[in-house]
């Protein structure tokens, strides 16, 4: 009697099939749901790029999409979330080099230099960073689950570079995935704390 091979595409009814969807599973159940084909475009286009630096052309998209007319007021209010999300994270992004360019200045680019505890100036704003970063990524609700990953890839590795580059730092940052943001006084950031 010859056994019956069971294949992935046939109904998925065995443990493979199961742990294979799973694994390569659509996030897209979790976003919010858009009707606007041109809200949807912008929307997956932001979450898509790098928030390092936003591209003019997908800001010009953005906020046309944000702007115009329509029914999807759930969507366009999504979108403008992730697109303020982004613009945060944009300006969060260049506080970070910068703080992590002047720890460079006093250690050396790869710690050569013995530097010593941290100017105050310095490790205050280390510590501010950290916590903005933390508040920031705690206001995002449950719902939102899909904004807070994407803010943590895009500003985790930075959050990171810091981290190695201080010793002697509390045991909290241990919490930074590279899969985190934060602001400056003011900004988005700030608002949603």
């Amino acid at each position: 009697m010859a056994a019956r091979r069971v294949g992935l595409s046939e109904g998925g009814n065995n443990p493979l099939s199961w742990k294979l969807r799973r694994f390569f599973g659509s996030n897209e159940k979790h976003l919010p749901a858009i009707s606007d084909p041109e809200i949807e475009s912008a929307f997956k286009d932001l979450l898509a790029a790098s928030w390092n630096e936003l591209p003019d052309s997908l800001v010009a998209e953005a906020k046309k999409a944000v702007s115009k007319a329509t029914d999807d007021k759930a969507g366009q209010e999504a979108l403008k979330n992730v697109f303020r999300a982004a613009e945060a994270c944009e300006e969060f992004s260049g506080t970070l080099v910068t703080l992590r360019m002047a720890l460079d200045d006093l250690c050396g680019l790869t710690g050569e230099v013995e530097c010593g505890p941290l100017p105050g100036y310095i490790e205050d704003a280390v510590k501010a960073a950290y916590n903005r970063y933390m508040t920031y990524l705690e206001s995002f609700g449950p719902e939102e689950n899909y904004l807070r990953k994407k803010v943590e890839t895009e500003l985790g590795t930075k959050m990171i570079h810091l981290k190695m580059r201080c010793s002697g730092i509390g045991s909290e940052w241990g919490k930074i995935s590279l899969i985190g943001t934060s602001g400056i006084s003011g900004s988005y950031v700030e608002l949603r704390a």
